[in-house]
């Protein structure tokens, strides 16, 4: 998730109106509610620590940045009333507007967004999205989050109350698309402080400034939003839902039982329930930005994973086509490379992936070979190693279940499932607490550097398996040595980087999301971003 230079091509989100035979929400009895189910259950409300798309989709109603995303994708004013960017693009002065308050009556100020990005940025936080104060290129970012300078050094000032200043190493052309994202929001000093033991664990312990305030949390259960009327743009948002219900459903046939009977008003599908909607007026179907992989421990302490030929034999042998097409069923699409397609678009205007190619093959007996190399190398006859996924929802067991019958039918390998919440997933991988994860990854913008810089080892809070100096140095170059201010350039150390990780196996891709989905009809206002995060800010129900 980095880049300190431009490209800032957004890729166009999409604005979705439904059309199915759902029905007024529940939560409420006047037409004034909606309920859209989640099929991850909520992590964290606290947007510094969060790294989920479900925490972020929660965060974003009722908190804010000082930009949003319109339906296109594209940045426009939120919590700033305007900003200015100087000529050589390494100073951004953002201007907070007059009237915007916390939920407790305190104005937010410019110190807000100073005292948050510090937070972000706290070693002792070990925030993973602290890396991404890097990726815009603010100033000592970095050398604040090794320790090295205090956290004041960084590029980042409250000129007054309603002036604040990023000052930047170098320029970074999608910064402003990035000030929507919650690692970004604000944070107020004085109430954080009075709540730091149990801060954003309750609705107590949070501040709003959003459109919505959190009003029920039901831990496993559902999420209420309710419309804030302290919001600085209340008076144009009278069309948007009174009451916002997010209401966590891992198993999908129920949920489209729920729809139905008009109970709920937006719901994922998967597997065989996409044959079986796929004709209903409500159903709707897109590409997602999110790419799913197997990740590989190759710190693991047998060492299997650390052999080139055992990992090469497991991508070898996964019919990528038979995951998402047989089995997903929901617009998933074969993996062909690391960074997904119809996501990001070079200088030229052309797709990355067309001009990158097609990097990921099915071939068992290349696999099989691969194997009985490592075989050798390793000197071992018989492996035997675990996946570790998430029950959330259900497509990552099928799609686990895939992979062990394909590890075992075209290689003999015994693979044994781990199923765990994603929570407890998210944590096993963190600690380096497993062989194989399988996990995916949601861009935070419309550049290929947010996939590649998940390998890239001298990056603040890095916490992988893979280490690589000549992939870090290649990056390194693209992002911000002598490349990163040549577009073209720049775009073919990423390509060239792609290749260099998948050429040593870092990772294991599977397949690039699809969603299909059933929505009201009478629901309009959901907008989904490729990249970035979905928002359900402005959705409305219409006659």
């Amino acid at each position: 998730m980095k880049l300190k230079r431009t490209v800032s091509v957004l890729l166009a989100g999409l604005l979705i109106v439904g059309c199915g035979s759902g029905g007024e929400g529940e939560s409420g009895d006047s037409g004034n509610s909606v309920v859209v189910t989640i099929e991850s259950d909520l992590n964290t409300m606290d947007h510094h620590v969060a790294t989920d798309g479900t925490s972020f989709i929660m965060q974003s109603m009722c908190i804010g940045g000082l930009a949003a995303l319109d339906s296109e994708g594209q940045p426009i004013y939120d919590l700033a009333e305007n900003w200015e960017v100087s000529e050589d693009g390494t100073v951004y002065t953002f201007y907070i507007r007059d009237g915007v308050n916390w939920s407790n009556g305190t104005p937010l100020t410019a110190h807000d967004f100073v005292y948050g990005w510090r937070r972000l940025n706290d070693p002792e936080l070990a925030s993973e999205y602290a890396f991404i104060l890097e990726t815009i290129g603010v100033k000592n970012a970095a050398a604040a989050h090794k320790g090295e300078v205090p956290l004041e050094d960084m590029g980042v000032e409250a000129v007054d109350d309603k002036t604040f200043v990023v000052t930047l190493d170098q320029p970074c052309g999608f910064l402003l698309s990035l000030m929507s994202f919650p690692s970004f929001f604000p944070l107020n000093q004085e109430f954080f402080e009075a709540h730091e033991a149990t801060y954003a664990q309750s609705i107590d312990d949070l501040l709003y400034c959003g459109p919505y305030t959190f009003t029920k949390w039901e831990e496993n259960t559902e999420y209420t939003f309710t419309k804030n009327p302290e919001y600085w743009d209340a008076a144009n948002c009278t069309d948007d839902m009174d009451e916002v219900v997010f209401r966590f459903v891992s198993e999908s046939q129920s949920a489209a039982l729920a729809y139905q009977q008009g109970d709920i008003d937006a719901v994922k599908l998967s597997g065989d329930l996409v044959d079986q909607y796929k004709d209903d007026p409500g159903f709707t179907q897109r590409l997602e930005g999110f790419a799913w992989r197997v990740s590989i421990n190759q710190q693991q302490e047998s060492g299997i994973f650390d052999n080139l030929n055992f990992r090469k034999a497991l991508t070898l042998s996964i019919d990528r086509d038979v995951i998402a097409n047989d089995v997903l069923k929901d617009g998933s699409v074969a993996a062909v490379g690391f960074i997904p397609m119809q996501f990001a678009f070079g200088p030229d205007g052309t797709d990355y992936r067309d001009t990158a190619g097609d990097l990921l093959t099915f071939d068992v007996e290349a696999a099989q070979a691969a194997l009985e190399e490592a075989k050798k190398e390793l000197g071992v006859d018989n492996f035997s190693i675990t996946l570790l996924y998430e029950t959330d929802s259900e497509a990552p067991g099928k799609v686990a279940i895939n992979l062990q019958s394909m590890w075992k039918e075209n290689l003999g390998i015994e693979v044994t499932l781990l199923p765990k919440t994603k929570k407890e997933r998210l944590q096993m991988m963190n600690n380096l607490d497993y062989d194989l994860g399988l996990t995916r990854w949601g861009p935070d913008y419309a550049d290929p550097q947010t996939y590649l810089d998940l390998y890239k080892s001298d990056i603040s809070g890095y916490n992988g398996a893979y280490f690589n100096d000549e992939f870090n140095a290649l990056m390194n170059k693209a992002e911000t040595g002598e490349d990163s201010t040549d577009l073209e350039k720049r775009w073919a150390d990423m390509v060239e980087a792609e290749k260099m990780l998948l050429d040593d196996v870092a990772m294991i891709p599977v397949f690039q999301m699809g969603s299909a989905m059933l929505i009201n009809p009478n629901i309009t206002g959901i907008e989904f971003h490729s990249a970035g995060v979905d928002s359900y800010r402005h959705i409305k129900r219409v006659d």
